[in-house]
């Protein structure tokens, strides 16, 4: 008797504990806490990526960088920015009402940050 009684409260105790991980919905309730932080981290990599794009187009205009380390340096980057903007489209991230567009192939704004128009004169 004293044996069944234990293990009913062992079962009970099992069947507690793993109630939250045995759910159909459990897996999909991690994966959208995951996302956040996720999120959070893909869209300051993705500002970090810019400024760095930007700031290597500035120095290989101020001849600190060379073409060839200019156009490897570059690919990688932007390679990186790719697989970044898609899993944020994977995720459903849109751009804030309130940003400015960037343009891809400049890594700037659309109207640029006063740094073109600059060397321009």
């Amino acid at each position: 008797m004293e044996t069944a009684a234990i293990l009913l409260l062992a079962a009970a105790a099992a069947a507690f504990v793993l109630a939250p991980v045995l759910r159909k919905d459990a897996l999909e309730e991690d994966r959208s806490r995951a996302v956040p932080g996720e999120l959070a981290d893909l869209l300051a990599e993705r500002e970090m990526i810019l400024a760095g794009l930007r700031d290597l187009e500035d120095d290989r205009d101020t001849g600190k960088v060379g073409e060839q380390d200019y156009g490897e340096l570059r690919a990688r980057l932007s390679a990186r920015a790719v697989e970044i903007l898609k899993r944020l489209d994977e995720l459903g991230e849109t751009v804030p009402s309130g940003a400015r567009a960037e343009d891809p192939a400049r890594g700037r704004g659309r109207e640029g940050d006063g740094r073109a128009a600059a060397r321009a004169r």
